[in-house]
């Protein structure tokens, strides 16, 4: 299946450990010396191939020892049941890095182990700072505005990565909570790094 042809659009919502912003966005190390992240998309829109893609929810958990790009990392993929068995294995290709994709082709490189594929509830909500996701059984990420900490008002801002290959503008929020619990990935945070957006995925890489 090596060369497949794809892409999609799709609402998503990403969290990890690192302060608001992340540092390595910016070229940068992760804030705590290692990167944990638990990341939800649904999906818009999308092929691969001659299969479609619409509506389709995955999420993916992911643990590094220290900076990404240092490698020795683990990954787990979450689909949602209510993908059809062509799109769940669309979704594993996709995932694995076998036919491009910018993050999708580079991250699974930087893995030394990934966890067998999981069927599992994904509830999703998009809905700017506030979105949220929960994945049964496995974990959740709630999203807000990131907070002044003398005001209390919301901060409200956004960042441009026209070379980004997860995606290219996200608006910045405040995981205020989110958890992992899969065999070796288990960890809690609170108030950490987050960013929501609309993403457009092929073959080629992040489009926008």
């Amino acid at each position: 299946m090596a060369g497949v042809k794809w892409g999609f659009e799709a609402e998503f919502i990403q969290s990890c450990n690192c302060d608001y912003g992340c540092p390595c966005n910016f070229n940068g190390y992760p804030t705590h010396g290692n990167c944990e992240a638990l990341n939800a998309y649904r999906i818009r829109e999308g092929k691969f191939g001659k299969v479609r893609l619409d509506g389709v929810k995955f999420a993916i958990g992911s643990w590094w020892p220290k900076a990404i790009h240092e490698g020795n990392g683990t990954g787990a993929l979450y689909v949602d049941p209510g993908a059809t068995a062509e799109q769940r294995n669309a979704i594993e290709e996709i995932w694995a890095g076998k036919h491009g994709g910018g993050a999708f082709e580079i991250f699974p490189k930087t893995f030394a182990n990934t966890h067998p594929t999981k069927l599992a509830k994904i509830k999703f909500v998009y809905d700017g700072h506030d979105s949220f996701f929960k994945v049964d059984g496995v974990g959740e990420v709630r999203s807000t505005h990131i907070k002044n900490p003398v005001t209390g008002e919301e901060f409200e801002g956004s960042i441009e990565l026209p070379n980004g290959i997860a995606w290219k503008h996200a608006q910045v929020t405040s995981i205020k909570k989110w958890q992992l619990k899969d065999g070796d990935l288990d960890f809690t945070h609170e108030n950490t790094s987050g960013f929501v957006t609309i993403v457009r995925f092929s073959d080629k890489g992040c489009i926008e």
